[in-house]
């Protein structure tokens, strides 16, 4: 498929929406689905605990109750001597959670005659025996489970441990002591003792299932472990060198948490599983501590096999909508290949060509009446627009014959007067348009002066030209030697005040120079005041008078100027369009910059000066298209021998 056709792109987006819509969808499941499943096995961890807690008091709470209920008996003498095999019997018969009693007496209290006594019921097989566990090789006085409530005074669940004097089995030994009452004083007698064997406990712990690989365990007041599947560890191994063998800090911490009796989660590494939750809770009948591991490798194993299910759905159910998405886009956009064609054929010239046939009433039908109307508006432009175009041509025509009659009615050839030495001139017009309304004019007066003219006229285009042209008109055929500057001037300005209906003016500088004397007289009508140069001297910008342009009122007076020209003085006369050319910014080229122009340039001939100043100017503006025209003329003036001046 074409990268660059319509219907790839819509595949591509529409595709590539569905794309990041499912994926936005499927993180948002994935992510509350493993936060729910985190939840729900954190609070599946903590009941699992406490209910293994709760059978396991079940079974210890029932137990401490014995030997208390004993120490009762024996304390109020309801217990004779010769029974007390008997009752331990039937006491270790009764209550199946019990593997063994025990009576331990303090030397010589049961008798006189005998330093130790200690009467034992325990079972053995399906029968429950009974002996005295004092013996030389057997001195329970030194035992844990005799020595601790001795001392403490107080009930006293010892550590796990293999009694071999005893009943032969790993046990855990539950002591009260106990008293008697001699000469109204209570005076400790001995100690109460159950034995409850292990082996329900470790199957109560081991009957927890956690997903596969999951385990709950036990550890002892001092962190030995009491149950562990791994049969090893049992009564050879605290969780503190567990955690150094494995290296895990953690394991250690969680270590100290279980023996200070703290419920906590926590987060750790096994070599053996990988990441694992430990939830650990303690007994409150003992000093020991339980804790479930829960793996999260199998804790996260359905999701992991429902989110394999869901990609392979889903690259199928993409790979499907690709299918179905291709065949519909490319049957609806078909019909634009044929209108592109056709369109192709309407921009080469063929507007009768025949659009695409569209039956069905929806988008494609309204694009196929478009481009039925475009055929026939294209059709009436382009009938149009050649008459427009036959027309503006003729008009264009029009003005460069008008262009070239405005050229003609100003002088274009320098030098203009080869046999006047006494000047030296040149002079140069650049119109915005094709016609514009800035004149310049020159020319001689009788044998000994010199008359020129420069203006601007109001506006653009062929009504200021005409205007232009009627101003050097008359501006010759006013001119003599009789005559003042002023008095032409004054006379232009009445005749063009008739019938001026347009309200055109044109402002005007008009001077005449006696070629023997250097006397210039001059009369400014409203126009930009020359610059007086020479080369020993600063750049001299005329007096600005206050005369109105010509054209506006009939009967306005207007003043002489006259002034002194050395040789080799120059008269740089210009139009606003110097001063006010703008630049991309609309910055104006300005009075500054035209009189640095002049100062960097005024050794230079009349041409010379002229070419400097337009290449300012066009530098300044920067390729901007200007709106005024451009028109500037310089005069030298060389004096009576100005064949031996520069």
């Amino acid at each position: 498929m074409n990268r660059n056709r319509l219907s790839f792109k819509i595949i591509v987006r529409v595709l590539l929406f569905c794309f990041i819509l499912g994926g936005s969808i499927f993180t948002i499941y994935y992510l509350f689905a493993r936060k729910t499943i985190e939840r729900e096995s954190r609070e599946n961890a903590i009941h699992l605990a406490e209910s293994t807690v709760y059978k396991i008091e079940e079974i210890i709470n029932p137990a401490e109750m014995i030997p208390g209920n004993l120490a009762w008996i024996i304390e109020n003498n309801t217990l004779s001597r010769d029974s007390i095999y008997a009752f331990l019997r039937q006491l270790v018969r009764n209550n199946k959670s019990v593997f063994a009693a025990a009576i331990a007496f303090e030397p010589y209290l049961f008798s006189q005659e005998r330093y130790a006594f200690a009467p034992y019921a325990y079972r053995s097989g399906d029968e429950i025996l009974n002996r005295d566990l004092w013996s030389p090789a057997y001195n329970y006085f030194i035992m844990d489970w005799y020595q601790i409530p001795a001392l403490l005074r107080k009930p006293y669940w010892s550590e796990p441990y293999f009694d071999e004097g005893g009943g032969g089995v790993l046990m855990t030994t539950y002591s009260v002591p106990f008293y008697t009452n001699t000469n109204n004083s209570r005076v400790f007698t001995g100690i109460i003792t159950i034995d409850i064997s292990l082996e329900w406990l470790t199957e109560i712990v081991n009957s927890v299932k956690i997903f596969e690989t999951g385990y709950a365990f036990l550890i002892s007041g001092n962190g030995v472990y009491v149950t562990h599947p791994n049969a090893s560890h049992i009564m050879n191994q605290t969780i503190f060198t567990y955690a150094r063998e494995v290296n895990e800090p953690v394991i250690r911490e969680i270590g100290r948490d279980m023996i200070g009796g703290e419920s906590k989660l926590s987060n750790v590494n096994l070599k053996e599983m990988g990441n694992v939750w430990i939830y650990h809770t303690k007994i409150p009948s003992s000093k020991w501590s339980l804790g479930v591991v829960y793996p999260h490798r199998e804790m996260y194993a359905g999701l992991r096999s429902l989110n394999i299910m869901i990609f392979l759905l889903s690259v199928m159910a993409l790979t499907l909508l690709t299918i179905v998405t291709i065949r519909i886009i490319n049957r609806q956009i078909r019909p634009l290949s044929r209108f592109a064609k056709a369109a192709r054929n309407i921009a080469g010239g063929n507007f009768d060509i025949e659009l695409p046939v569209v039956e069905e009433n929806h988008e494609m039908k309204e694009l196929h009446d478009s481009f039925r109307y475009m055929q026939e508006e294209l059709a009436n432009y382009i009938a149009d627009l050649k008459e427009t175009t036959s027309a503006k041509e003729k008009i264009e025509s029009e003005l460069r014959i008008a262009r070239g009659i405005q050229i003609d009615m100003i002088p274009h050839i320098f030098p203009p007067f080869p046999n006047l030495p006494e000047i030296g001139l040149y002079a140069s017009l650049e119109s915005a348009t094709e016609v514009g309304g800035d004149l310049y004019d020159f020319f001689p007066i009788g044998d000994d002066h010199f008359c020129f003219a420069i203006g601007d006229v109001s506006g653009k285009g062929v009504p200021a030209s005409l205007f232009m042209a009627v101003t050097i008109t008359l501006i010759r055929s006013m001119s003599d030697k009789n005559r003042s500057c002023s008095e032409i001037v004054q006379s232009v300005n009445k005749t063009l005040t008739i019938n001026n209906e347009s309200n055109m003016f044109v402002t005007l500088f008009v001077g005449i120079l006696n070629l023997q004397t250097g006397e210039l007289q001059y009369c400014n009508a409203g126009h930009n005041p020359p610059v007086l140069l020479n080369c020993d001297r600063e750049p001299l910008m005329f007096r600005n008078t206050k005369a109105i342009p010509v054209g506006i009122f009939g009967e306005i007076d207007y003043c002489n100027e006259t002034m002194i020209l050395d040789p080799s003085d120059q008269i740089f006369l210009y139009t606003d369009g110097i001063t006010e050319a703008e630049d991309a910014d609309k910055n104006l080229f300005g009075e500054a910059a035209l009189m640095k122009a002049l100062t960097e340039n005024r050794d230079k001939s009349p041409k010379e000066l002229t070419d400097r100043v337009k290449q300012s100017v066009k530098e300044f503006v920067n390729g901007h298209m200007q709106s005024d025209d451009i028109t500037m003329m310089c005069i030298t003036y060389r004096g009576k021998n100005g064949n031996k001046i520069k």
